[in-house]
């Protein structure tokens, strides 16, 4: 039989049941603390602890019960409070919980682990400012307790995320600049802050928080290639180059990385790197794109309607709010007309262009198509209208960025000579896709109807580059082993341009 605990050896009672409950004996600690009530029924602290362990064991309102004594002997303790407010919210009653801790840091200000709890309760509620207003509270007062750190700093960095993607940048600097301060170890939200000084255009702040993310997880291609972003757009060309080699490198699939390391390294002047890393890429969309091409019927040995088909065309197309090219429109028509005899040039338009801007064209020798309205496609798809175009035998589709050349004159020769269907032109260490809207052409009526296939891929994928991804995608692996290629950068991924 158990002896009674003396009053006199009650305080050691208690530190040696408070040994025991610490060290997760909590049996001995229960035999422990009810003796000491034994002696002394009304004992605050053997109440108290009683009620802890209670609710660890799943008897949460016997818990309650017993800490709500130990609070009518000893109203002023903050951790009883805290520990009820504890027990209710692993009951689930985060409402009844926030109260108690409310309680408890009222009674002593500079509380952390209570203030902690809390922000757990509020966060359950869904009160994510409560929450951390409560952490920001629990770190002030204790600024190495390490899991109101942790915590404090994910709330600030899902708040942040959420801004972000809200389209609200500058509110979202102040709680990402704080999260960093507090997790200077995660290369996750370093990355989401260098993303938001970006986007708010403080770029050489945004390379520095690249460089810590890099710093923290040196294998982190998405960091390495938004630094190489972000040193190009402070014109420090060398580093982003290094930058984005790195992103290459560590992501030998990341075509973004690589197709802005060679117009990198094209502004330094180191064309011959540049070629490498573009036969990179080339090789890498070329794969992909075989790879991933959607099942569609083999090509026609002939073109559809072939006796109707009389007319060469050389396709553009032009719309208001078009970024400018280098030249002006009706003198390369000029000197397209001049230069492809027997080819029509035409000009696939809509109706925001000046009335005198098209008469300038019409006076150059242009054939002006007026597009809908309405157009379900984008302007840089309307001129494979061509290629859809039931009278056209043959067509080139080209940019208002060059000026045609008697090479590529001749390439076009060599390829009408070739009995080969399909023709594509790379006219520099820049062009690293397989295939690009301007130049590229081929006989009319061996692919299916383009535009309805441009349609449905432009309606899921609305940006300036999107008519290359849909060639990419869809019309290189159906033209790819019935093409002419001439490449002047790329020896592997096509011929030399012939001399005219």
């Amino acid at each position: 039989m158990l002896k009674p605990v003396c009053m006199a050896t009650i305080a050691e009672a208690l530190a040696l049941a408070l040994e025991h409950h610490l060290a997760g004996r909590l049996a001995e600690a229960q035999q422990l603390y009810h003796r000491i009530l034994d002696a002394d029924p009304e004992q605050p602290d053997a109440l108290h602890f009683l009620g802890v362990l209670a609710g660890q064991v799943g008897e949460q309102t016997l818990g309650l019960q017993l800490i709500a004594r130990a609070i009518a002997q000893r109203p002023e303790a903050a951790d009883m409070h805290a520990n009820s407010g504890n027990i209710r919210r692993s009951s689930g009653r985060p409402e009844a919980a926030v109260q108690d801790y409310r309680r408890a840091v009222a009674l002593q200000p500079d509380f952390a682990e209570a203030w902690t709890d809390m922000a757990n309760a509020l966060r359950i509620l869904g009160h994510s400012p409560g929450a951390i207003a409560a952490l920001e509270r629990a770190v002030a007062s204790a600024p190495t307790l390490a899991i109101a750190v942790e915590r404090l700093g994910a709330l600030r960095h899902e708040e942040g995320r959420l801004l972000v993607e809200q389209g609200r940048g500058t509110e979202s600097l102040p709680p990402l600049a704080r999260a960093a301060e507090l997790l200077p170890l995660d290369a996750d939200v370093a990355f989401l802050y260098g993303n938001a000084l970006f986007a708010m255009g403080l770029r050489e702040d945004s390379t520095l928080a690249y460089r810590n993310a890099l710093a923290i997880t040196p294998d982190f291609p998405s960091a390495a290639f938004n630094l190489g972003v972000a040193l190009g757009g402070v014109d420090r060309l060398e580093d982003s180059a290094r930058a984005l080699e790195r992103a290459a490198r560590l992501d030998p699939r990341h075509l973004d990385a690589i197709d802005r390391l060679v117009i990198a390294l094209a502004l330094l002047g180191r064309e011959d790197e540049a070629a490498v890393w573009g036969e990179r890429a080339l090789d890498l969309k070329d794969r992909t794109a075989m790879d991933t091409a959607p099942a569609l019927p083999p090509l026609p040995a002939r073109p559809r309607g072939a006796e109707e088909r009389r007319r060469n065309v050389i396709a553009f197309s032009l719309w208001g709010g078009q970024p400018a090219g280098a030249h002006d429109p009706a003198e390369l028509v000029r000197q397209t007309v001049a230069l492809y005899a027997g080819w029509t040039c035409r000009v696939y338009h809509d109706g925001t262009l000046a009335a005198d801007r098209l008469s300038e064209l019409a006076a150059a020798g242009a054939d002006l198509v007026a597009v809908a309205v309405d157009a379900p496609t984008g302007g840089p798809y309307w001129r494979l209208t061509a290629a859809d175009d039931p009278t056209v035998a043959r067509f080139l589709c080209r940019d208002w960025d060059a000026l045609p050349s008697a090479d590529g004159k001749a390439a076009v020769d060599d390829w009408v000579a070739s009995g080969l269907p399909f023709h594509v032109l790379r006219d520099g260490v820049l062009h690293t896709e397989v295939m690009s809207g301007g130049h590229w052409g081929g006989i009319a009526g061996l692919l299916p109807d383009l535009l309805p296939l441009a349609e449905r891929h432009g309606a899921a994928e609305a940006d300036r580059a999107q008519d290359h991804r849909f060639l990419r995608r869809i019309v290189w692996p159906m033209i790819r082993d019935r093409a002419l290629i001439h490449d002047r950068a790329h020896p592997r991924h096509g011929l030399p341009f012939p001399t005219p």
